[in-house]
């Protein structure tokens, strides 16, 4: 089982996700909530533009703060100042939801489609059917379809859920209940108040960051959250069902224990070691990140052709490259040049590997295709900013 460490570093929130080897699979930053608590917020904003060369508008939720909104995020739009029609004109006042941060010069995302997740379940505002993790199994889903069903929960059909991979390990549902509960709660005094509140108004204010982050973890997978501050316990034990830890010994830091300057510092290098002896080089840049594969000091023994010895150093720079991308938050497009194989059967055994590894991404990860020229191209979601933006190699 793995463990879940919370530090403050730099006046942020640092997260690691540990394996049960204790190695970092996940490293989280966070920031102290503020008054403005954005990212999952429900605003009404206003249409500011609408862009039909890139099918997107530009809406504003305060006087001086616009967020991107697709078209394709507002199938279902709900407005305050007319019935929507499936078409959107300047100067509508329309409920969004704050889906990403900005990252560099993008603003932040938004999204019409209005979602409030838990830890159990996420509650929909644009659906009426209730849907069940691909990670729960046939016996799991038939056993929570029986429950909810027994159970009348007042407003349940008047909304979509989906029901997480957390409710699978409860012995009584009532957590779960009592969150879909929650959530419709929200959810009615939203639409009871949302057409007589001005623009600009603030609908929902989401939960801290660092909350929302915990609830998405699969808490089954990990038997242990800790931290060694007190404001950390004191900000998320409230909104958690299992206890965190609060760590204090004065002769070993939690950071000495676990060794996470040594995690956050190698998490930031350039060059990156493969068990088999080989490297990555990870260079971001401006308008993409690029990843080289190289041998290093692999070298194939009697019991291993050259050919083959290509392909396994392959096979693992693809598992640690799919972690490197979660380890240090990269996005948008990611080109990797794996050594060159022949054979296109490899090609597609390492192709199929990847697409596995990148699969296992919580953030939508997408592996593209490979060029003519053996590049493959990756695409990871935008929602926060990479580790780099935050911390130098030389940890302090």
């Amino acid at each position: 089982m793995g463990k879940i460490i919370i530090t403050e570093r730099n006046d942020v929130l640092l997260l690691f996700l540990l394996d049960g080897q204790g190695h970092p699979q996940m490293i989280q930053v966070s920031f102290w909530p503020g008054e403005e608590e954005l990212l999952g917020s429900i605003y009404i904003g206003r249409v500011e533009e609408i862009v039909p060369g890139i099918q997107a508008a530009f809406v504003s939720i305060a006087p001086k703060e616009k967020v991107f909104l697709p078209l394709e995020e507002c199938k279902q739009a709900l407005l305050s100042n007319r019935e929507y029609d499936g078409r959107l004109k300047q100067g509508d006042e329309i409920l969004v939801q704050i889906t990403s941060k900005a990252v560099k010069t993008k603003l932040p995302g938004a999204s019409a489609r209005l979602s409030l997740p838990g830890t159990y379940c996420v509650c929909r505002m644009d659906s009426l059917k209730t849907t069940y993790s691909g990670k729960l199994t046939e016996d799991a889903v038939k056993e929570l379809k029986d429950a909810i069903k027994e159970r009348e929960i007042p407003g349940r059909k008047n909304y979509g859920f989906i029901i997480r991979t957390n409710a699978r390990f409860l012995r009584h549902k009532e957590p779960l209940f009592e969150e879909m509960a929650r959530f419709i709660t929200i959810f009615d005094d939203i639409r009871q108040k949302y057409k007589t509140r001005t623009c600009h108004t603030c609908l929902y204010r989401s939960e801290p960051e660092l909350v929302r982050v915990l609830k998405g973890i699969p808490m089954e997978e990990y038997d242990d959250i800790v931290t060694d501050n007190g404001r950390i316990r004191d900000l998320i034990t409230p909104f958690l069902e299992v206890p965190v830890r609060y760590y204090q010994d004065p002769m070993v830091s939690l950071s000495a224990l676990y060794s996470l300057n040594t995690h956050l510092s190698r998490a930031l290098e350039k060059r990156v070691w493969l068990p088999c002896g080989g490297y990555l080089v990870i260079e971001p840049t401006e308008a993409m990140t690029v990843i080289d594969v190289n041998s290093g000091k692999a070298s194939a023994d009697k019991s291993i052709a050259r050919k083959n010895l290509y392909l396994q150093i392959n096979l693992e720079a693809a598992k640690e490259i799919a972690r490197q991308l979660r380890l240090r938050n990269y996005s948008g497009m990611i080109m990797v040049d794996f050594i060159n194989m022949d054979s296109d059967q490899d090609n597609q055994i390492l192709m199929n590997r990847l697409n596995d590894y990148l699969r296992m991404d919580k953030v939508e990860t997408r592996l593209v295709d490979m060029t003519a020229l053996g590049i493959v191209e990756i695409t990871r979601k935008k929602i926060n900013r990479p580790l780099s933006d935050f911390f130098t190699p030389n940890i302090k």
